[in-house]
This record gives structure tokens, C-alpha cells and sequence, in this order.
């Protein structure tokens, strides 16, 4: 069984950055977190994934969608960091309002760094305005966090 490159970059005495990306799954590839450790892998950071929701879809269109259980979604947070020394975390899709407190319970009981990438509707149709003001109205939103919009993005 071969290495993984964190264990490549252990052996070779070389420190890498480790973020975790808090999103849903993408079957088509082209986002959420698929396309977020992609990002971290071409950057030459090792990502680490917590998975909120996993989808059906592909470049037409998005069919299903089925959320992760809330505590499955802290658990697996939990369980990352007990190994792994995260530096900064990124959420993306977080499907519903008890995976968003869970989310941010997390975040703020681990102190991380976050970015917010406000994912609140995947192409199958709108999450509902409830779940995107309490994200808004988060108290870890005062925390060290950047809240990410496109119009910034372009600008950074």
C-alpha cells in the first residue's frame, strides 16, 4: 500500500498546511467538496473533508439531495481533528439549520479559523430563508471568520 502525501511530506520532514472543507458532496465532481480538495491539492495543501449533504448530480443538473444526520456531521468533525492539525476550516453547502449549529458549535469549541462560502441552494431549488438568517445570525460569525460573497471574490 503506497503512501498518501501527508505521509510522503512527514517522512521527508516537510510541514504541509491541513484545512478541512465543510460542504456537501458533488457526484458530478465540479463542487462542493470535491472541487474545494482539488483546490487545496493544486495549492499544495492537504485537505480534509467533512461531508453535510451528498447529491445526485452531474453537468446537467442536480437531482437529489440527501443530508448527512447532524451528528454524524460532528462526528466526523471531531474525529479529524483528534489526528490532524487543522490550521483554518471552509464551509460550503451545510444543508439545514441543526447541521449549521452543529457546524458552528464545532467550529467555535475548536477555535478554527473559518471562511464562510454561503452555499444555501444547490440547482434542484432553493434551502429555505430560515436556514440562510440563521447562518447570518450565527455568534461564531464574530469569531475569526471571513464571510466569502463572488462580488468579493473577484475582488481579492
Amino acid at each position: 500500500m503506497g503512501l498518501n502525501s501527508r505521509e510522503a511530506f512527514r517522512m521527508a520532514g516537510t510541514k504541509v498546511p491541513c484545512v478541512m472543507t465543510i460542504a456537501g458532496s458533488d457526484s458530478g465532481g465540479g463542487a462542493g467538496v470535491e472541487a474545494d480538495l482539488k483546490t487545496f491539492s493544486a495549492l499544495g495543501v492537504y485537505g480534509t473533508c467533512v461531508i453535510t449533504a451528498v447529491t445526485a448530480q452531474n453537468t446537467k443538473g442536480a437531482y437529489d439531495i440527501f443530508p448527512m444526520p447532524p451528528e454524524l456531521v460532528r462526528r466526523q468533525i471531531e474525529v479529524v481533528l483528534k489526528d490532524i492539525s487543522i490550521g483554518a476550516a471552509k464551509t460550503g453547502m451545510i444543508y439545514s439549520e441543526q447541521i449549521i449549529e452543529v457546524v458552528f458549535e464545532s467550529l467555535g469549541k475548536y477555535r478554527l479559523k473559518f471562511v464562510v462560502d454561503p452555499i444555501f441552494r444547490a440547482l434542484i431549488g432553493a434551502l429555505n430563508r430560515m436556514r440562510s438568517n440563521r447562518l447570518r445570525e450565527s455568534p461564531f460569525l464574530g469569531a475569526p471568520s471571513k464571510r466569502s460573497r463572488v462580488s468579493e471574490r473577484c475582488q481579492m
